[in-house]
């Protein structure tokens, strides 16, 4: 028990006058406490209570402790900092705003009022302008105000974010906002202004700004007059958004649009017919032909939506060039191929077609293919012409060696004749071998003509199967005699029983042009080697040689010559292109026997050294299991 407080007495004493100290203290709208110089309460009011933790006459006569103590020493140490001793303070789940003043020397009141409700209401403002912040900084979006009486001019926090300037070091009331706008646009920014201060309403008004970087940025401005409480106007406000993201994407929708349009125009104009072939659920099926494509087929667009490649196909039982289209779409897989098509009015003609997969990511099937058509009825019947008059250029170079040879046959034929007449009666054995020789002499006579007419022949090319060995052995009968004395050729004519599907002819006209070739290289003097062999490619060596794996034929002519340049050997196939001297030559042998080799669906390499010699490879798609 505590002895009787001097203070506690005089407070009950009645120093209030007529109202009691105990009436004075429950009238108060707060929490009150009163202690003494020691910190022991004196008096409280019944709000007190709850606030302490104890009933009036429990606390009375009791030091100070617990949230009570808390208070009082906060206070102290604000008193000491020379602040007021008035502060807010949360405690068990309620916001106190507490005041600690002197009533008298020996007495100081403490009153703490519930804030918890304002506390509440500040905190959800607090939160909801966190989150408009926050959705303004998502949307790059700011606010400002403007006061049309005074000019002033207040910002959200973002607009400084999105001009890239300070609240230190601009004030959007006094400084020039112009310049922080691009110099091109600034008519359009003061304008703006203008009409703001006129009570324009503004509705999406853009410009640029640029940062301190150089960086631009596009601005877009939207604005509403403000009324006051009678209706009267006195400024605006509007929204600043960062437009530039949006404005790029319409600068890259237009580029796109004009880029596809420009594409379009240009496949409309190609000369080689184009088409769109889609799945969309089935089959891949005609989405879009050019003009040329159209032209081509006597098609249109509504005429083929949605069918298949083998609309363009004949009626008769496909070629090998339409499986091998058909294979090529259903592999998702790209392709060159040599067919028959049908127009719309049933006429055919001769095309090459190509099929180039669309994909949306590589290894995926293809989400579209890419149609090019030409018709090659013209180029065919060009490659005829040009073929015919090679082998025309060939057999003139032949000539003169088959004179002499025709010349060397008939000389017994001759002279035997003359003696076996003589001798008829008197050596009948002897006529008899005279006769024997002359029919030999004639016969190869016959077949060197024979030989150089089936060269010059302008048949169509027929292709079948034959042993290749045999017709190089053939065409090299033939071309020795057009051979200077100086040239020998050595033969190595392996696998004679391997078989390709080739032509005859055309065989004779490559072997023609390889040796001839090889002979000029040496200058009419030393050894030409003709090599041939069989291949089994597996899936490495077929990709080194860029061959399909499988059984192939090797053709080799081999010289020791003056070799050909880098720079020549990228242009050897090319028509017309010669480096011999002018009446020497016209550059057609080698493109002739890359076309025939082609056109079997084989392949031509060179490897040539220069002043070391060149060898000519030849690669024959050979028949199965022939080799």
């Amino acid at each position: 028990m505590h002895g009787p407080d001097p203070a506690q007495d005089r407070w009950a004493s009645g120093a209030l006058g007529q109202i009691t100290p105990h009436a004075f203290l429950e009238a108060l709208p707060f929490n009150a406490i009163i202690v003494d110089r020691a910190a022991v309460v004196v008096a409280l009011n019944g709000r007190a209570a709850a606030f302490i933790g104890y009933s009036a006459a429990t606390a009375v006569g009791r030091p100070a402790e617990g949230l009570l103590r808390v208070c009082l020493e906060r206070a102290e140490r604000q008193q000491a900092l020379g602040d007021e001793p008035t502060f807010e303070h949360y405690f068990n789940g309620t916001w106190y705003i507490v005041r600690v003043f002197q009533i008298s020397d020996e007495l100081r009141c403490v009153a703490a009022t519930d804030v918890s409700k304002r506390k509440a209401e500040e905190f959800e403002i607090r939160e909801n302008e966190g989150r408009l912040e926050e959705a303004t900084r998502i949307a790059q979006l700011g606010t400002f105000k403007l006061m049309w009486d005074s000019g002033a001019m207040k910002w959200s926090p973002h607009m400084y974010i999105l001009h890239e300037v300070s609240t230190d070091t601009f004030d959007p009331s006094r400084d020039d906002y112009l310049t922080l706008v691009h110099p091109e646009d600034r008519e359009i920014a003061d304008r703006m202004r203008q009409d703001a201060m006129s009570g324009k309403p503004l509705s999406g008004t853009e410009y640029r700004i640029m940062h301190r970087d150089r960086t631009v940025r596009w601005i877009r401005v939207d604005g509403r007059v403000l009324f006051d409480a009678d209706g009267a106007p006195y400024g605006s406000f509007g929204i600043c958004q960062d437009v530039t993201d949006t404005k790029n994407r319409e600068h890259e929708l237009n580029d796109l649009l004009r880029r596809n349009a420009t594409l379009y125009e240009a496949l409309e104009a190609s000369p080689i017919g184009v088409a769109v072939l889609t799945p969309e659920g089935g089959p891949p099926g005609f989405f879009y032909l050019n003009a040329e494509f159209q032209r081509l087929t006597l098609h249109n667009g509504f005429s083929l939506r949605g069918q298949p490649l083998e609309a363009l196909r004949p009626e008769e039982a496909p070629s090998a060039g339409w499986r091998a289209a058909s294979a090529a779409l259903q592999a998702s897989a790209s392709g060159s191929f040599e067919l028959t098509c049908v127009r719309r009015d049933s006429t055919s003609f001769l095309a090459q077609l190509e099929i180039a997969p669309v994909r949306d990511f590589p290894g995926r099937d293809a989400i579209a293919y890419v149609i090019n058509l030409r018709d090659i009825t013209v180029d065919r019947q060009r490659a005829e012409a040009l073929l015919q008059s090679q082998k025309m250029e060939a057999l003139g170079q032949l000539s003169g060696g088959v004179a002499h040879e025709i010349n060397n046959l008939l000389q017994p034929v001759i002279a035997l004749s003359e003696l076996g007449a003589a001798l008829a009666d008197t050596d009948p054995i002897k006529v008899r071998r005279y006769f024997e020789v002359i029919g030999g002499s004639g016969r190869k006579a016959r077949d060197v003509v024979r030989q150089v007419l089936t060269f010059a022949r302008r048949d169509p090319v027929q292709v079948a199967s034959h042993m290749i060995a045999a017709l190089t052995s053939d065409a090299l009968d033939l071309v020795a005699n057009a051979l200077p004395p100086g040239i020998t050729v050595s033969r190595n004519l392996m696998f004679s029983e391997a078989r390709a599907t080739v032509n005859p002819t055309q065989v004779s006209q490559i072997i023609l042009n390889l040796v001839k070739n090889a002979a000029d290289a040496m200058d009419g003097r030393g050894e030409v080697t003709v090599t041939l062999e069989g291949l089994d490619l597996d899936d490495g060596a077929a990709e080194a040689l860029n061959l399909a794996p499988g059984q192939w034929i090797k053709l080799s002519v081999s010289d020791q010559g003056c070799g050909i340049s880098r720079e020549t050997r990228d242009r050897i196939f090319e028509p017309f292109f010669t480096t011999k001297p002018v009446g020497k030559g016209t550059g057609l042998g080698l493109s002739v026997v890359y076309s025939i080799v082609t056109g079997w669906g084989g392949s031509v390499r060179i490897d040539s050294e220069v002043d070391k010699g060149t060898t000519a490879m030849v690669y024959i798609p050979a028949d199965s299991d022939t080799v």
